[in-house]
């Protein structure tokens, strides 16, 4: 989706999810350390992949994962036609630029100066549209992140990309259950749990795409979406581009392929048959707690009696080790005894019990994002 707002003439995007960590907790006392004049400067070296996208600098991210050479990994090292272009920002132009914009205000917080760097990314690029719309890629922000980014954006409008929940689950857990990262899988599956119904859905205006309907029927998908973004359905809409230039995709997806571009509007991802990670009794947990999104965004049909008769199964089912982390003691050589006294463990169970216990009192979610209609 950020490939295709790129280059839009009404919305000022940066590429990749290079600021997402920038309302996380401690970068603005870093950023602001060196006081007024200082801002630009530091902020450019606290997101120096901003500036040249093979810096091995680490940017500020979620909470326990790793972000050097975030550039490369995001395939902004090899963009262009021909693949040999990498892309960069002029810093010293920017900082010039920057302290321009700046001078004549009488405070400066995290908010006026996001907004200043975009402003001052657009002109050094000298962009000959006006852009009234800044589209912010804060990717899966943690529990500080989003509040503090809600505290100075009240008038954000948040637009969540979805798709079958189980599916996106195991996707978003495949790489690190090969890798036998326990916590962070734990992180992920809760964070999915959790995400679906923040309270900040119901406070703002929020849209949830369906990653299905993009890709089937993209033309309906983009003009309702340009519609609920008040802006116009360009051409640049269907085309996945970073600074203008071809974005051949990422290079961390299953489907990516070094020899050719990835298409943006292809149904790999939704065909991929799941069992890679969850098995059935997984799966089944899995779709139980998910059950209201599903029928909200069309995954399945509503069978309120079948859905009762679930919650009840599965409630002795998340008492006790999944599938997935039998697999996972297995590989680290854990007696099940063991695994379960770890900490990440325990706060799995709760979090789990938590979704189960709010299904089993009111039969839904209270704060469920709604979707796009297309």
């Amino acid at each position: 989706m950020h490939s295709l707002i790129d280059g839009h003439p009404e919305i000022s995007t940066l590429p990749g999810i290079y600021l997402a960590g920038y309302f996380n907790d401690g970068v603005w006392d870093r950023i602001s350390a060196g006081g007024w004049r200082e801002l630009p400067a530091r902020f450019a070296e606290e997101f120096a992949v901003l500036f040249d996208a093979h810096s091995p600098k680490p940017i500020p991210t979620r909470s326990g994962e790793a972000a050097s050479f975030l550039g490369k990994d995001e395939g902004m090292t090899g963009v262009g036609e021909g693949r040999n272009e990498s892309l960069s920002l002029d810093r010293g132009a920017f900082l010039v630029e920057a302290l321009r914009l700046m001078e004549g205000r009488r405070t400066v917080d995290p908010m006026s100066f996001f907004m200043i760097a975009h402003a001052a990314y657009e002109k050094v690029f000298q962009t000959a549209t006006d852009k009234h719309t800044i589209f912010y890629h804060i990717h899966s922000p943690d529990d500080f992140a989003n509040p503090n980014f809600l505290r100075y954006a009240p008038g954000a409008r948040m637009l969540m990309m979805v798709r079958d929940p189980v599916q996106s689950c195991e996707s978003w857990v495949r790489f690190i259950f090969k890798d036998n990262e326990y916590d962070m899988a734990v992180h992920r599956i809760l964070g999915m749990l959790f995400d679906i119904d923040r309270i900040a859905f119901r406070h703002h205006d929020s849209i949830g795409v369906r990653m299905e309907d993009l890709k089937t029927r993209p033309q309906d998908t983009m003009r309702a979406l340009s519609a609920w973004l008040e802006v116009s359905d360009p051409p640049t809409l269907y085309e996945m581009t970073a600074q203008g230039k071809k974005w051949w995709g990422d290079p961390s997806s299953p489907d990516y392929d070094n020899t050719k571009a990835m298409a943006p509007f292809d149904d790999v991802s939704m065909t991929r048959p799941l069992g890679s990670v969850f098995s059935d009794r997984d799966q089944f947990v899995l779709a139980t707690l998910f059950y209201p999104f599903s029928v909200r965004f069309g995954y399945c049909d509503p069978d309120p009696e079948k859905f009762t008769q679930d919650l009840k199964e599965i409630r002795p089912l998340i008492g006790d080790m999944l599938d997935f982390e039998t697999t996972m003691a297995d590989r680290l050589e854990t007696s099940p005894s063991q695994f379960r006294q770890q900490g990440m463990y325990r706060l799995f169970r709760a979090g789990l019990f938590d979704r189960w216990k709010v299904l089993d009192e009111l039969g839904d979610y209270p704060h469920m994002l709604p979707p796009l209609l297309v």
